[in-house]
């Protein structure tokens, strides 16, 4: 689902409702923007990239996350997710195939 090959694509399993989800997502650090599709986009300050550095989309099993550029801005979304989530429940974090 990474919008190009060059991602690294992982499971957020956990139980959120879409409020708290919508929640999370919208204010985890450098928040872009969110399109149509539910596809939250993050960018760093420096970004000059087209690509954003990590994205988000709710699913099925709890949180969809995509890493595109394997540097601190992901880290962080992904820690800042991964740490919310947590207070509301068990929390895996799963490499997707």
């Amino acid at each position: 689902m990474c919008l190009i090959e060059t991602g690294f694509e992982y499971r957020i399993i956990c139980t959120l409702t879409i409020e708290q989800a919508n929640s999370i997502l919208g204010k985890a650090p450098s928040f872009d923007h969110c399109d149509e599709l539910g596809l939250h986009e993050y960018r760093g300050s420096g970004s000059l990239a087209s690509l954003p550095d990590a994205v988000l989309q709710r699913a099925e099993y709890g949180l969809y996350f995509c890493d595109y550029s394997r540097g601190r801005v992901s880290l962080e979304v992904l820690g800042y997710v991964l740490s919310r989530c947590a207070d509301f429940g068990p929390v895996t974090l799963q490499a997707a195939d």
